[in-house]
């Protein structure tokens, strides 16, 4: 495929674009990322291959305690090879301008690479919903448990947006 500015991509990462924008339509109303979309919170993180199972376990109980308190949570676990057909395709049309999200990180063979995001109606939200679950003692273990399964001693990396008005 050629776009009007003489770069040449391989199908495979317009396809997974594709496919990821045509996955968000049909799970998002509009009135649902209006109530909850107005601010993300976004965390990266590592953990070790062999805690996979486990940490996919961990991070579904997280999801209905945030339903019920008004945000919506999505987790993505990156996927090395997707990425690196794109970069690989981007060099050979002569943009030497991507770089994986892995090497950035440093991780390791024997890492994976997690995103995590929470959307919030707003900032204040995100605060509200923080200071409670510092104070719910029944998420407690399930926080624990987490840490336990994450890489030790690397930190989650993490960042706050808040949604452009077109």
């Amino acid at each position: 495929m050629t776009f009007a500015t003489n770069y040449t991509f391989t199908p495979l990462p317009v396809f997974i674009v594709l496919s990821i924008a045509t996955a968000m339509e049909k799970t998002e109303s509009a009135t649902e990322i209006e109530e909850t979309g107005n601010y993300l919170q976004i965390f990266l993180y590592r953990a070790p291959k062999k805690n996979h199972d486990a940490i996919v376990k961990n991070l579904k109980q997280f999801v209905p305690w945030f339903n019920r308190h008004g945000v919506r949570i999505e987790y993505y676990q990156f996927g090395n090879s997707e990425t690196q057909a794109a970069i690989d395709s981007a060099k050979e049309s002569g943009m030497d301008v991507l770089e994986s999200i892995a090497k950035t990180l440093s991780t390791t063979e024997d890492e994976e690479v997690w995103i995590e995001q929470q959307y919030f109606r707003d900032y204040k939200h995100c605060e509200d919903i923080y200071a409670t679950m510092m104070q719910d003692k029944n998420i407690e273990p399930l926080g624990n448990e987490f840490f336990s399964l994450v890489t030790q001693g690397k930190s989650l990396i993490t960042g706050g947006f808040s949604r452009l008005r077109a």
